[in-house]
Parts: C-alpha cells; sequence; structure tokens
C-alpha cells in the first residue's frame, strides 16, 4: 500500500496514496497504524483518504480497526477529506456517528489551532454550599420511618389482582376517512 507518514503540530498524518481502498491494502494499513502508534509516541492520527476514491468491507473493517486501536493507546484516530461514496456508505451502517469525520486537514488544524490559542483561564464561580445538616437530628422536623412500617413483598403478592380483559364483542370504531376533527384538550373545553 502507498501511503506517506507526516507530523504536524502533535498530530501524525498517514496519507493513504491509493485510489482504491480494499482487501488488498487491509493489512498493510493495519501494520502502519501499528507502527504510527508504537513508534511515534503520539497517540492522535489522522488519516487522509484525499486520494482514496472507492471503498470496500475490508478497507471500512480497517478504519475501525485504526479506530479501536488509536482509543485503546488513549488516542484518537480521526479521517479527513472522505470521497461521497466512503461517507454514503458509513452513513448507511451508522458509522459515521462512531468515527471522527472531518471535511479536511485544514479543518481539523483549525480546530486545534482555536482551542489552544486566546484561551484563558477559567471563570472561577462562587458556589454557596448547603448548610450542614446538624449530627442528631433532634432539630430537624424530621421523623424517621422505621422498615417494619412497610409491607412485606409476601403481603403484596398474597392479594390477587383481577385483571380485565377486553372481549371480542365490545366494537371496535373504524377509523373515519375526510380531515380529522380538530379536537380540544379537557381543560380548554370546560372554560368555553
Amino acid at each position: 500500500m502507498k501511503h506517506s507518514v507526516s507530523k504536524r503540530k502533535d498530530l501524525i498524518i498517514l496519507k493513504i496514496e491509493e485510489t482504491v481502498f480494499d482487501v488488498r491494502h487491509a493489512r498493510a494499513f493495519g501494520q502502519s497504524i501499528d507502527k504510527v502508534l508504537e513508534s511515534k509516541g503520539k497517540k492522535n492520527m489522522i488519516i487522509d483518504f484525499s486520494f482514496v476514491k472507492a471503498i470496500d468491507s475490508c478497507g471500512i473493517s480497517s478504519m475501525l480497526l485504526a479506530h479501536r486501536k488509536a482509543n485503546q493507546s488513549e488516542g484518537l484516530a480521526i479521517f479527513v477529506s472522505l470521497c461521497q461514496q466512503i461517507k454514503d456508505l458509513l452513513k448507511l451502517s451508522g458509522l459515521d456517528k462512531q468515527l471522527y469525520i472531518f471535511t479536511s486537514l485544514n479543518e481539523v488544524m483549525t480546530l486545534i489551532d482555536s482551542s489552544g490559542k486566546g484561551k484563558k483561564s477559567p471563570k472561577k464561580t462562587t458556589r454557596t454550599k448547603a448548610p450542614a445538616l446538624p449530627a442528631n437530628c433532634e432539630e430537624c422536623d424530621m421523623e424517621l420511618i422505621s422498615s417494619s412500617g412497610f409491607n412485606n413483598e409476601e403481603e403484596i403478592m398474597e392479594k390477587p389482582v383481577k385483571i380485565e380483559e377486553k372481549t371480542s364483542q365490545q366494537a371496535i370504531p373504524s377509523p373515519k376517512r375526510g380531515r380529522p376533527k380538530k379536537h380540544l384538550p379537557p381543560s380548554i373545553r370546560n372554560q368555553e
């Protein structure tokens, strides 16, 4: 698999330089991810799919594997520049909600720069503490309920419960055709 590895700020960028990302490249991709996570010491990586125009199930599986390996090493795998076909496949399978997907490398870098620049120290908020309860509850107007005041499960289960069943003799109204009438809630009807 043709790919290049570069570094930008605290991120490793793995750029896939293949037009089709399929079963032929899955093993090499997995090995590349392992090397990046082990050797560089960086845990966050961006995987650039700008050259990739087609993908198969093994390619999607490799994306999930990269995501999982990055999470296990307490990092992130961010996927950028996915073509519309790949986005549609990920959306169809529901994986677009699991993976970190961005439109471009610049978008990710802008987000990283904006999170670091101009960050002021957080404002200190003063919270009022609730007054502590006294150690003895004689001053409180609370009574403790003893556990003997509650019914046991056995007492509750002894009482038979009668469930009324609807018989087939009761007519089920058929839905009327046409525009439904506006029904007012009972609270408003009583006011009129």
